[in-house]
Order: C-alpha cells, then sequence, then structure tokens
C-alpha cells in the first residue's frame, strides 16, 4: 500500500521527470521506496531507470518481486525490463517454467556485442553477478556452447559453475553436457536434474544436518554455509557421492566439528582442497 508521504514524493518524480530532470526523479523514488514496499513506487522507479539508461537498475530492483509471475502489472514490467536488457536466456527460461504459457519477446545483443561479452567475460578472475548476468544477452547457441567451455575450465570458479549448471537446467535443455567436478570430467542432462535447493538429496542431507544441530541453533547458520559448499562442490552429480543421505549428513557433522568424516573423510577433505582459499 502507497502511503500518503510516498505518494506526494511519486507526484514529485513525476514533476521533476516532465521537467527532463531524471535523475532528481529517481532520487524522490527512492526515496518514497525506502519509506515502504510499494508496487506503485516499484513499478514507478524501474520506468524511470528505463528512461534514464539504467535498464540493469531496474531488473536487480524488478527481481526482488516475490510475485513477479502472478501480478500481471509486475509481470508486465518485468518483460519490458527482458527486453530492455536483452536479457534472452531469462527469457526462454520463463518460457520453460510456464510450459511455453509466457512468452517473452527478447532479442539478443548484436554478433560482435555477443563476443565482446564472452572475452570480456574470460578476462575476469572474479566475475560478479552483474558480470554472469551479462550471458544472458547471448542467443542460445553462444550460450550454451560458452557454458560448455566454461564448465571445463578448471579456473572457473565453483560458484559460476554451480549456477551456470543451474542455468542449463531452468533452459530444460536435452543434450548432454560435461563438467568439472573435483577435478575429473562428468556427464549431466540439463534436463534431468534438478536445482541444487529442490534435489531431493541435498533435501535430506540439509534436513539431516538440521536434526544434528537442533539444540545447537546458534551454529547453525554458519553449519549450513560449509554444507552449501560442500554440496556445491557436488552439483550436478550429487548421485555419484551420495548414496546414503542420512549417513553422509551424519559423516558431515562429524566432519565439521571434529574434522573426522569417518566414510567420507577422503571427500571431504578433496572438497577442501578444491575450494578457493
Amino acid at each position: 500500500m502507497t502511503t500518503l508521504s510516498q505518494k506526494n514524493l511519486l507526484k514529485l518524480a513525476k514533476k521533476n521527470e516532465a521537467e527532463g530532470n531524471f535523475s532528481l526523479a529517481i532520487q524522490n523514488c527512492e526515496e518514497a521506496l525506502r519509506a515502504g514496499d510499494s508496487q506503485e513506487v516499484i513499478l514507478q522507479l524501474c520506468d524511470l531507470y528505463l528512461k534514464d539508461k539504467q535498464e540493469y537498475s531496474a531488473y536487480t530492483l524488478i527481481k526482488e518481486e516475490k510475485d513477479l509471475f502472478s501480478n500481471q502489472a509486475i509481470f508486465d514490467e518485468y518483460s519490458k525490463i527482458l527486453r530492455a536488457n536483452h536479457f534472452l536466456i531469462e527469457a526462454l527460461q520463463v518460457q520453460k517454467l510456464s510450459q511455453g504459457e509466457w512468452i517473452i519477446e527478447v532479442e539478443p545483443i548484436s554478433e560482435t556485442e555477443q563476443q565482446q561479452v564472452m572475452q570480456q567475460f574470460r578476462q575476469k578472475n572474479q566475475p560478479t553477478k552483474f558480470d554472469y548476468e551479462q550471458l544472458f544477452k547471448l542467443n542460445l547457441e553462444h550460450f550454451t556452447a560458452f557454458a560448455q567451455s566454461l564448465l571445463l575450465d578448471p579456473s572457473l570458479n565453483f560458484a559460476v559453475r554451480l549456477v551456470l549448471c543451474e542455468d542449463l537446467a531452468r533452459l530444460q535443455l536435452k543434450t548432454e553436457f560435461t563438467v568439472l567436478v573435483l577435478g575429473q570430467q562428468e556427464k549431466f542432462v540439463p534436463a534431468k536434474i534438478n536445482l541444487l535447493e529442490k534435489d531431493p538429496i541435498y533435501r535430506e542431507v540439509v534436513s539431516g544436518i538440521g536434526s544434528r544441530y537442533y539444540h545447537r541453533p546458534s551454529q547453525l547458520p554458519a553449519v549450513l554455509g560449509e554444507v552449501n559448499l560442500i554440496l556445491g562442490s557436488l552439483y550436478p552429480v550429487l548421485p555419484k557421492y551420495i548414496t546414503e543421505p542420512d549417513s553422509f549428513a551424519s559423516d558431515l557433522a562429524s566432519y565439521i566439528d571434529h574434522h573426522d568424516g569417518r566414510a567420507n573423510q577422503d571427500l571431504f577433505v578433496r572438497i577442501d582442497n578444491s575450494l578457493p582459499k
């Protein structure tokens, strides 16, 4: 719900916009948003970002909305923002998610620009979320080919590898990909894997860890952070390494508490050694 003070700030923002002062208009909308959540404020601010050529700011703002697909006004704005950012890959993921119900027409950037995006990403030692999401501007052929090359790069940050695998899964691709997991080449078909947090094995291990730290709730956030690192390092081939999730969770808890992973000690050490220091 939009408060009276927020409405006044929106009126000021519209006046600023009419005068061509987009910077001040954005400032007033951002102040209104700081005063509380409001769909009216979010939509106006997104439009101002787009008009001021801040397409990515509009994208990060709209992605925070929980009802991205259930609210028509929000979805229409989201669609407009994907087009402005040329995020074809995400538009294709939305189409797959909705089984073809939600089709957002998005054009990728030019061939020359796509080559530049891939080259620039290669040059990043520690790519940011912004750097990664620029890959959504590629066409599907370039995205999948580039993803495959990155998944075989031993220097690739494991977090980027994980996100890439999940984005391929969201595209529901039925072709086989190869990924390095603990230095070994593993095969997977994106359409046949779950996102990490929806994977049944992941859920069972996390549940097992949660039950073991039930009486130590203050430790649980840090422990779950370590659990995510370990399970993320094994994604997308968790079944190869985890055949008994409850026993694995028990060994993992022992490893975290006492550095004794029991039957999985060697695996945990390998994972630790593979993570960036």
